[in-house]
């Protein structure tokens, strides 16, 4: 087992198709593949999680392809792409938009904004990743009182939050504390909310 006496660290597991030749079609007779590999932790200094990070907005768009909307498939090179924008180690994470405009999340992130009352999340039925936190925050966020709607984002709406955070199963959640140029106060947030989030990053 790749994870024994392995104390913390990142199991990563893909499901192919199986092996084939070349084309498109895939072979009939292929047998399911699993590849696991483990990784270190990500380094990520620790105040991120709770003093907040930097995060622009990316050029690169999020293909449309309701097909593929909310799974997590290999074919990412949208945010191969967006990533590639920036080197600056101070910003922690890229917003990307849909052809449309719409937000859709972030390059390895889901989005949350929030009003001070309820918590918004981007619908992600053309494009984007259903992120397993994402599925957390919104049930944890029922259990704490607070309603969260998955809708359409538009960029202009970013302005208006009085917070913004992203989360991934890795991170947990990042509250966001600059936004292409910004400032934005972390404390704002549902606290509680983003710290439970936080709890499970660990414990997953």
């Amino acid at each position: 087992m790749l994870a024994a006496g392995c104390a913390d660290g990142v199991l990563k597991i893909l499901i192919t198709r199986g092996s084939g030749g070349r084309g498109y079609r895939p072979d009939p007779a292929a047998s399911v593949r699993r590849v696991c590999t483990r990784f270190e932790p990500p380094a990520y200094p620790p105040d991120w999680a709770t003093e907040g990070v930097a995060v622009r907005i990316c050029d690169t768009r999020a293909s449309h392809n309701p097909a593929l909307a909310g799974i997590k498939h290999l074919n990412r090179l949208d945010s191969v792409l967006a990533r590639a924008e920036w080197s600056d180690p101070g910003i922690a994470e890229g917003l990307m938009l849909a052809p449309a405009g719409e937000l859709v999340g972030g390059t390895m992130s889901n989005l949350f904004l929030w009003d001070g009352r309820t918590l918004a999340t981007p619908r992600l039925d053309v494009c984007g990743v259903a992120g397993t936190m994402r599925s957390r925050a919104i049930g944890l966020a029922a259990d704490h009182g607070i309603p969260c709607v998955e809708r359409v984002i538009r960029r202009e709406e970013l302005a208006g939050a009085r917070g913004i955070f992203v989360t991934n199963a890795l991170i947990g959640a990042w509250p966001v504390r600059r936004l292409q140029g910004r400032a934005l106060d972390p404390g704002l947030l549902p606290l509680a909310l983003l710290a439970d989030l936080r709890e499970d990053s660990r414990t997953t």
